[in-house]
Formats: C-alpha cells, sequence, structure tokens
C-alpha cells in the first residue's frame, strides 16, 4: 500500500468496496436466474409481451419461449460479464490496488461490458419477440427494434468507463516508472 494512502482512506474504500461486491453478488444472482423463470412461466410472458411489447397475438409454446430465452441470454450475459468485472474491479481496490494495472484492465473491461450490453438489450427485446410471433400466420410476426435513451446512456457510460481505463493505465504506467527511479 502506497505511503500517500492513508489508512482512513483504505478503509472507507474497503467498506466501499465490501458493499458494491454484495451489491454485485446479488445483482448477479437476481438477473443470473429471473430469465430462466420469467420464461418458464407462460402467463407471465404473455403479460409482460401484451403490456411491453404491445403483443396480442403471439405463441407461448416451449419451443417459443425456450427461443425467447435464448435470445434475452445475450443481455444476460453482457450483464453478468459487467458484473464480474465490476466484482473483480472492486476486489482490487479493497487490496489497496489504485494506481495499478490489474485496476485498469478490470475497468477496461467493465466500460467494455456496459457498451456490450448498450448493444444486447434491444437486440435480445428484437429476438424474442421475433421468437414469440413467429409461429402467428402471415401479417402476424412482429419485427421490433427499439432503442431508448436508457441504451444510448449506458453506451456514453461504457464509452467513459473505457476512457477512465485508459486514464488510469496511463497513470499507473507513469507510477511504475516513478517507482523504478526510487
Amino acid at each position: 500500500m502506497p505511503d500517500s494512502f492513508s489508512t482512513d482512506g483504505h478503509r472507507r474504500i474497503r467498506r466501499l468496496a465490501w458493499i458494491v461486491r454484495l451489491l454485485s453478488l446479488v445483482g448477479a444472482l437476481f438477473i443470473g436466474t429471473l430469465p430462466f423463470v420469467f420464461w418458464a412461466q407462460p402467463d407471465w410472458v404473455a403479460e409482460v409481451a401484451a403490456r411491453t411489447w404491445s403483443l396480442s397475438t403471439m405463441q407461448l409454446d416451449l419451443g417459443s419461449r425456450l427461443w425467447g430465452l435464448a435470445a434475452m441470454l445475450l443481455p444476460t450475459a453482457a450483464s453478468l460479464f459487467t458484473l464480474w468485472q465490476m466484482w473483480s474491479l472492486f476486489g482490487c481496490f479493497a487490496q489497496g490496488e489504485l494506481l495499478a494495472r490489474r485496476p485498469a484492465a478490470h475497468l477496461r473491461r467493465l466500460g467494455l461490458g456496459v457498451c456490450s450490453l448498450a448493444a444486447a438489450q434491444p437486440l435480445g427485446h428484437t429476438l424474442a419477440i421475433l421468437a414469440l410471433t413467429w409461429g402467428n400466420g402471415k401479417g402476424e410476426r412482429r419485427l421490433w427494434f427499439g432503442l431508448s435513451s436508457d441504451h444510448y446512456l449506458a453506451l456514453l457510460f461504457g464509452l467513459l468507463l473505457l476512457a477512465l481505463a485508459q486514464v488510469l493505465s496511463e497513470a499507473a504506467r507513469v507510477a511504475d516508472e516513478n517507482a523504478e527511479f526510487v
């Protein structure tokens, strides 16, 4: 731990790291199980599809729901990867690794995860709607693609994290060079 890093500061960062890691774990458990629970319940799928995607005619057979589940595993996988990088980044912080290459790498992957989530969410929804309407008759299939300000903000936030990762990586390089002089 660097001399300039106070004990109080380390204690605060460790506490924050513990909270973020706990929230990441809870989020991973919830995000990792919810799609399976959701797609296993046709009534729930029908209610959400009608309310959220305005679908009045859809197929709720097992095959359609399995395709819907597969589609939604795209954003689920991106979310889990992102949470894993958050967990790892704050693990580095808890150990006192601040200006180092390892947290910079996790921050970079976190930014990539958030950017991929911005793309995976609308794609997953599009494919899920297609899965639910593929078995409908001609003219009743739906291809829907929607982007929201949430997707845009996720992309911008991911790009911000990528920029901060580059700054942290450069700071770590400078800190390593300075440590060699001493």
